[in-house]
């Protein structure tokens, strides 16, 4: 069973190790190039000292010039529903499609053997190339974005940590279910890409920023421009909204602050400031805080195996069931 699953899905296993080789060499190059740049323009004793003059302009070029890597590597996330796709939907699906399946349980293997070999290489192959992948991208990562921003912001998390395990291993479950199911291998890629974004867009934008009471944090705008400003709560943390709030709590449009304090031709930002200040308004920021990242990744994991689980019972109860 080993040799005819490597015979059959070989090619797969192949472009996989490869996408993982062109992708890691891309990582290396770029990491190596921001690291550079990094020392270069002195950023770590900017963000060590955020007063210091020409720390924004030095970080702003920064940004400008590799923030389009960062940008770019959020593409990544649809790798998972790819190989769902390409990889989980056939693995099932192809050989009830050509009939394939009943020569190898004529040679006494039972059908619920056959499925848990190929699932066993599957996950083997795809979940080592993934863990080589995270690997590689929390070292690009920590060359300079980590130390920007955190852990904890979506194109750093999404690519750390444990979660991205357990969306490969979500993907391909699913994909396989839906080829078991639905004995047709394009309908089953379809529905792997589809049910893999129902799951994958609202974890992210509904669920993940509320697994915990997210914090909020009130500042005088004037102490922005006080010179012993230093280290926020927010430092590293995932913002999720931001604003302006009277004394009383009560939340305020942007239209109505800049409305009562015009940024007019001549107006410096002390002035704007401090016209804010003297309304009694503060600036705010509701955030989940950087220490929050593994709590996180557990729960998201955690929510994804349970779902991992239940497709793969779902699909060997099938095979043994239903297609014997």
């Amino acid at each position: 069973m080993i040799w005819l699953t490597w015979r059959q899905h070989r090619a797969a296993m192949l472009a996989i190790a490869l996408v993982v080789a062109v992708l890691g060499v891309m990582f290396i190059v770029t990491g190596r190039a921001m690291a550079d740049a990094y020392q270069q323009l002195g950023i770590a004793d900017c963000l060590a000292h955020p007063t210091h003059p020409n720390c924004g302009e030095i970080v702003g070029a920064f940004r400008d010039q590799y923030g389009i890597y960062i940008a770019a590597s959020g593409w990544l996330n649809l790798l998972p529903a790819f190989l769902g796709m390409l990889v989980g939907a056939p693995l099932v699906a192809r050989e009830l499609e050509h009939g394939t399946h009943r020569l190898v349980w004529t040679q006494g293997i039972s059908a619920g053997r056959w499925l848990v070999v190929k699932l066993a290489i599957l996950f083997a192959v795809t979940l080592s190339a993934s863990i080589v992948m995270t690997g590689l991208m929390s070292w690009w990562h920590g060359m300079a974005w980590n130390h920007l921003d955190g852990h904890l912001q979506p194109l750093m998390y999404d690519f750390e940590g444990i979660v991205p395990l357990a969306y490969i291993a979500f993907a391909l479950a699913l994909g396989i279910a839906a080829g078991a199911l639905l004995r047709r291998t394009v309908p089953a890629m379809v529905v792997a890409l589809v049910g893999f974004l129902a799951v994958r867009l609202p974890m992210e934008f509904l669920l993940r920023p509320r697994f915990q009471p997210p914090l909020t944090y009130t500042q005088d705008i004037l102490a922005v421009l006080s010179p012993q400003t230093t280290q926020t709560p927010l430092r590293g943390g995932w913002t999720l909204d931001a604003g302006w709030i009277d004394g009383a709590g009560n939340h305020l449009s942007d239209a109505t602050v800049f409305r009562a304090c015009d940024p007019g031709v001549g107006a410096t930002k002390f002035n704007v400031f401090q016209c804010i200040h003297d309304h009694g308004w503060f600036a705010f920021t509701t955030y989940q805080p950087a220490e929050r990242f593994w709590p996180f990744q557990g729960v998201e994991a955690a929510i994804l195996l349970a779902l991992t689980v239940a497709l793969l019972a779902l699909a060997i109860w099938w095979v043994r069931t239903r297609l014997t």
